[in-house]
């Protein structure tokens, strides 16, 4: 605080020293002016006054600046020494009055820079004392010149009325008002000027202030900040973006963002061909190449830059490096596939003990018979079926998911699922389908034999837990997310008798089955295929009311720009 006060303090000083050195300059150019309007009047045939006592004051004017000029440099005490210099101008000024006429001079308005002086560097109080001064030493003028105390120079214009009191009182009451007019309305003009000067100085501070906040939340926020205008132009670029870009602002700056790393954004071409506030919104995680050609993982959300007016001037644009995120993520998924592989490795062992166990004791009883009896080998062959199942579906579960994913018309793969799916329905329970399509297609990026096993895993789950017969609805669709991400849904209800609240948390385990004879592993080949796809797949049932498989499934590209045009970036 006591920073802030001494700041103020030196910033007054510093804006009254220059105040005086305008009031010095001024005091010589309007003294020789008016000093040099008087020599002109001697020129006359009859001069009015004597030339000498005008050179004299004329010397001692310049004497004075001078001596001022000398001590402004010198002196901590600047009202004081402004002060001494106004009465100093008073004396001046009337004896200046005096010797160009007295009560008849051209010049007693003169007073009236005294006393603008005061009004302007010291204060009203001051202005007003500077006025009253100004009034007594015109009046003193006037009594010593009306009563003949001394001698006074020849008067301007004889013909008037020198020696009339009531001429020197209307002259005195004049000159005396508009000394006091002029110092009232020139400390009013000063104060108004000081107190605008001095909030202005407040708001340029608290100004400075907030642009050095501004400029200390956007370099130490641990996110890059981008900001673009109208021209697609990079207008700022802070720290933490320049270092994930590779790129200083000097090398960025006024530069369009084709040119630079982050030409890999989607949608931004479009909306700077027809910039509009609902096309400014995106985002989105991509790779992009900085400058020294490594590969960075981020994720960006731009949003409309906005006037005071409302008026869109641009986008600013929020980034992180998602590299540490990723390593982070892969660890927990190499950590996850080492627990599902000991829970696969108990949960197979299990499953692969029954049927050995079963076989062993049909071939102990052959041994033992010596006869192989057609129970005896069905048993056999069954189990040995189901091993082939278990074994199948584990080596299903456990092969590595393709790198490569393609484009899939995912109406077309749900039409031949629900085409599959009505074939194998048991005649004794029979099974009504119905499929509502509510976008007009749906371009998913994935496996097309990968979905129809989805799809099948999930329609043959309902159909069986519709034991009675029921009816299956499958829903398509599209839309957005709070997230940013496009992406098309496919929608199971089935009317069986729903899933208990506690096991709805296991249905996705590995071997965990309810059913006789399941292997428990085709919802989680489901859920690790949807999982491998970026995708997420939901649940919502109730005992006695049916079940809900909601599949969601990232949209590609093309058709998240498609979506985009509609109104979103």
């Amino acid at each position: 605080m006591a920073t802030t006060d001494t700041r103020g303090l030196l910033t007054e000083d510093t804006a009254l020293r220059r105040q005086i050195k305008w009031l010095i300059g001024l005091r010589l150019l309007v003294g020789f002016l008016f000093l040099g309007s008087a020599g002109i009047l001697t020129t006359r045939e009859h001069p009015p006054f004597a030339l000498i006592p005008l050179f004299v004051l004329a010397g001692c004017t310049s004497l004075l600046t001078i001596l001022y000029l000398v001590a402004l440099n010198r002196t901590a005490r600047l009202r004081r020494f402004c002060s001494l210099q106004i009465v100093m101008d008073l004396v001046m000024v009337t004896v200046f009055v005096h010797y160009t006429g007295g009560v008849e001079s051209l010049f007693a308005f003169v007073y009236i820079f005294p006393v603008l002086a005061a009004a302007i560097l010291l204060s009203r109080r001051s202005s007003l004392m500077v006025a009253g001064a100004a009034t007594i030493l015109y009046g003193a003028l006037i009594d010593i010149q009306l009563y003949g105390l001394t001698g006074r120079a020849r008067p301007l214009f004889p013909e008037n009325a020198a020696h009339d009191p009531i001429y020197a009182l209307l002259q005195l009451f004049v000159n005396g008002a508009t000394f006091f007019l002029v110092a009232l309305l020139g400390s009013w003009l000063a104060e108004r000027l000081k107190e605008t000067g001095r909030e202005l100085e407040a708001q340029r501070v608290d100004l400075r202030n907030l642009r050095t906040l501004h400029e200390d939340i956007v370099e130490n926020i641990p996110s890059g900040i981008v900001t673009l205008d109208l021209e697609g132009k990079i207008v700022s670029f802070n720290c933490v973006a320049q270092r994930i870009v590779g790129m200083t602002i000097e090398q960025i700056r006024d530069r369009s963002w084709q040119e630079t790393p982050l030409r890999a954004i989607q949608g931004l071409e479009r909306f700077f061909s027809a910039p509009t506030l609902a096309a400014g919104y995106c985002s989105q995680e991509l790779t992009i190449h900085n400058d020294a050609g490594r590969s960075i993982p981020i994720g960006i959300n731009f949003t409309p830059l906005k006037s005071s007016e409302g008026r869109l001037i641009g986008l600013v644009g929020i980034f992180q490096n998602l590299t540490e995120r990723k390593k982070t993520e892969a660890r927990f998924r190499q950590a996850d596939r080492l627990a599902t592989a000991g829970q696969l490795a108990a949960g197979l062992a299990h499953e692969v003990r029954n049927p050995l166990a079963a076989i062993s004791g049909c071939i102990e009883l052959i041994k033992e018979e010596g006869t192989a009896r057609p129970q005896l080998l069905d048993i056999v062959l069954r189990e040995a079926d189901r091993l082939k199942l278990v074994t199948g579906q584990f080596l299903e579960f456990a092969k590595p998911t393709p790198t490569s994913p393609k484009q899939c018309d995912l109406m077309a793969v749900v039409a031949e699922i629900v085409s599959l799916l009505e074939k194998s329905c048991d005649s004794a329970s029979p099974v009504t389908f119905s499929l509502r399509r509510e976008a007009e297609d749906a371009m998913v990026e994935g496996d097309p034999d990968q979905l129809k096993q989805v799809l099948w895993n999930l329609g043959l789950n309902a159909i069986q837990a519709m034991q009675m017969g029921g009816r299956l609805s499958i829903a398509i669709r599209r839309h957005g997310s709070d997230d940013g991400d496009h992406w098309a849904e496919i929608e199971l209800t089935d009317t069986g008798g729903g899933i208990p609240p506690e096991e709805i948390e296991r249905i996705f385990d590995p071997f965990y089955t309810t059913k006789p004879g399941g292997t428990g592993l085709g919802l989680a080949i489901t859920r690790k295929i949807i999982d491998n796809l970026g995708g997420r797949i939901e649940v919502i049932s109730r005992k006695g009311s049916g079940s809900t498989f909601r599949v969601l499934l990232k949209q590609a590209p093309d058709q998240e720009h498609a979506v985009q045009g509609a109104g979103v970036l």
